[in-house]
């Protein structure tokens, strides 16, 4: 096959190109991944040979696929299959390439193998190897260059503008892949808690449809017994209307009976009155069928006579009635006449009474205003803690000595420098900073005495409660935080001076000294120093609430009127603190703050009770009297325990943790064993993991920590 040229690249046929031509070729190279590959230098080209451009060799197009190197499959001698290609067989092709078409391939061919990219993937290196080649072809097409660069550098730009989409894309990628995960997980967590609600909805309906099988259950049994009551009904009914039946039955067997008798007396009496007198039978037998005529007319008679007047009573029996009721009328009438007059006794007793109980209302207010107006006698016991020498020397000093004297002695005393004013003193003597030392108290410099009053105590005191209370709930231990630490917290908290502070809490620590008499001052002062369990106040308040919801629930089933009758507020006392009617202690217990109720609203025992009023307090956290003898009576009830305690523990000193626990069993039999280990971790100060460590203690000091403590029996006494 004659083999034809394709026109010049530039038009017409070139010339030779000489090989100083190709100066430009000196040194070509490229570079792929940081390797340098060179290229065969211009020296190395046959001049005219592999110089010529310009010039294309005619190769048949249906030659293309046969010229291409195949691969045949070829048994080994270990009979397996090898791929043998045509070249490494030395066969030769059919029909022969181009040269420079070869040239081009060969030089493709060995740059892959030199990069290790033959597999025909997706690679940089193979497209640099493939770009490198296509720049020949373009380099040796004149003509045609710029068309071919043309579409190569919008194949280029192509691949630019889609590897700057990729490098954008990567981003969003990564964040849909974040936004993906996370609505993945917001599914699962909606479609836990679907399941989780799912779940319980399914236990609800089991449970649901078990009560209604059950019910159904019971309705049918219902049923049941009423068709076998209805049976019952109909054989009792049938019975009795046989009874009835049979009775009338007998009755008339037995009235066929006499009148048969009779017959046959009347027969009989006439038969022997025949035989005497002789007389005609005809005539008897016609006298014999007036008879019986005359006895069917009286027969009927007497049974329209006993159908008509069967209910009704004979004359005499009436006549004895009457006569009875005329003495019993006569008799209510007198006793009406004595109602009246004991009625209206009753009624002038009960207007005295209630003058009387008026009376009593305003003498015990009179009597309540005068001791809290009045001066109260004093309490000499207490200068024992401010006259140097202490109680032994207060009691030298105090003995068989009145009032007056006694305010001579304090007088003496106060002269001659021997009676010790901390509430005059101008600054506090600091306790020191070690550890102790109470953090709220540590100091090293004397400290301003502020003098607080007694109502100053209270409301901070009451502050104080309810801002710890708050912080205590949002604990998520289920503990207290120590109220010391709370304290300093507290006042650096409300003071910013550090000083400050420092005044306050030796302040207030001087304060809950001077008022300890007081109930409430008291409680929070032990509580600061350690000496009382904290959880005395919050018992107490859960008393006080869940009495006010009792009495709440109770007036709502009554309506909502907002007001207890006397009765449902006594009920409401006796089921709220498990009082008996049958013990004299919870009686009088009920009676007394029943009455401290009806005096603080100043009602009588009949009148209504509006018991919201009786749970309100001051600003000081006073509350009233009904409050007050609920506070008393629990008191009561914890020394009485504390007293059966101590009862079973005898004499035994020291006290061990199995004596006391035992005495506790003893004295309160219902007690569960997370209120015992309360009780014994609060009595010998440890926790409870630390019981099975502790040592015997004092009797009395066992005692102590349980007056302290709050210490409830569980069951009845």
């Amino acid at each position: 096959m004659a083999l034809a040229r394709l026109p010049p690249l530039s038009g017409g046929k070139m010339a030779p190109v000489s090989p100083r031509e190709l100066h430009r070729l000196d040194g070509p190279s490229y570079r792929v991944n940081g390797k340098q590959h060179h290229l065969p230098p211009p020296n190395a080209l046959k001049p005219y040979v592999d110089t010529r451009a310009g010039e294309l060799d005619t190769w048949p197009a249906h030659a293309s696929s046969q010229a291409l190197t195949e691969a045949s499959a070829v048994l080994s001698k270990n009979k397996h299959l090898v791929l043998v290609k045509e070249d490494d067989e030395g066969k030769s092709q059919i029909v022969p390439k181009p040269r420079f078409l070869e040239q081009l391939e060969n030089f493709l061919r060995k740059e892959l193998r030199a990069l290790g990219v033959v597999d025909v993937q997706p690679n940089e290196l193979r497209l640099q190897a493939h770009r490198e080649v296509f720049e020949y072809l373009i380099e040796d097409f004149k003509t045609y260059k710029p068309l071919l660069s043309a579409i190569k550098n919008e194949y280029e730009m192509m691949l630019a503008h889609q590897r700057h989409q990729i490098r954008q894309m990567e981003p969003l990628k990564q964040m849909l892949v974040t936004v993906s995960e996370q609505c993945e997980q917001k599914i699962m967590a909606l479609r836990e808690d679907e399941r989780k609600e799912m779940t319980e909805l399914k236990k609800a309906n089991r449970k649901l449809y078990t009560q209604i099988s059950s019910l159904m259950n019971e309705q049918e049994d219902l049923r049941e017994q009423v068709a076998k009551l209805k049976t019952k009904l109909e054989e009792e009914y049938k019975k009795y209307r046989d009874e009835c039946d049979s009775r009338k039955l007998l009755v008339a067997d037995i009235n066929d009976l006499r009148y048969q008798n009779e017959d046959y007396q009347a027969s009989r009496n006439a038969a022997l009155m025949n035989q005497d007198t002789e007389e005609d039978p005809v005539i008897m037998k016609i006298a014999l069928q007036k008879s019986r005529e005359a006895e069917k007319a009286a027969t009927k008679k007497v049974n329209e006579m006993i159908a008509n007047y069967g209910d009704v009573l004979p004359r005499r029996d009436f006549e004895q009635l009457e006569t009875k009721f005329k003495e019993l009328e006569l008799k209510f009438d007198n006793s009406q006449q004595d109602f009246r007059k004991l009625q209206t006794e009753h009624n002038a007793l009960l207007d005295v009474h209630k003058h009387v109980t008026q009376k009593r209302d305003e003498f015990y207010i009179e009597l309540e205003t005068l001791k809290r107006s009045s001066t109260p006698r004093p309490n000499w016991d207490k200068c024992s803690d401010y006259v140097q020498g202490g109680s032994v020397r207060w009691q030298q000093l105090a003995e068989g000595k009145r009032s007056t004297e006694l305010v001579d002695v304090l007088l003496n005393e106060i002269q001659a420098g021997g009676f010790v004013d901390t509430v005059g003193a101008d600054y506090f003597d600091p306790q020191g900073t070690g550890p102790e030392v109470p953090i709220y108290l540590r100091h090293d410099q004397p400290v301003r005495n502020r003098r607080l009053s007694k109502r100053d105590t209270a409301l901070l005191v009451r502050e104080i409660w309810r801002t710890k209370s708050a912080k205590d709930a949002e604990r998520t231990d289920g503990t207290r935080q120590n109220m010391g630490e709370f304290l300093f917290e507290y006042l650096r908290a409300r003071f910013p001076l550090e000083q400050i502070v420092v005044e306050w809490g030796y302040n207030l620590h001087d304060a809950c000294q001077r008022y300890a008499h007081d109930d409430v001052i008291g409680l929070f002062g032990k509580v600061l120093n350690g000496e009382a369990d904290e959880e005395i106040f919050h018992s107490q308040l859960l008393t006080i609430h869940g009495l006010l919801t009792h009495m709440t629930k109770l007036d709502a089933e009554m309506g909502n009127v907002g007001t207890l009758g006397p009765e449902e507020f006594r009920k409401c006392l006796v089921d709220f603190f498990h009082l008996s009617n049958e013990n004299e202690e919870d009686n009088i217990a009920e009676t007394t703050i029943f009455k401290a109720a009806t005096i603080e609203l100043e009602i009588t025992d009949e009148m209504p009770v509006d018991y919201k009023s009786l749970f309100t307090e001051d600003d000081e956290g006073k509350t009233g009297p009904f409050l007050e003898e609920v506070k008393a009576f629990l008191k009561s009830k914890k020394e009485s325990y504390i007293n059966d305690v101590k009862e079973q523990l005898g004499e035994t000193s020291p006290v061990s943790l199995d004596d006391l626990m035992r005495a506790i069993t003893i004295a309160d039999p219902e007690i569960n064993n997370d209120k015992m280990q309360e009780i014994l971790a609060w009595t010998f100060k440890t926790t409870q993991d630390g019981l099975k460590d502790v040592n015997p203690i004092e009797q009395s000091a066992i005692l102590e920590r349980l007056q302290n403590g709050n210490i409830t029996r569980m069951g009845r006494k």
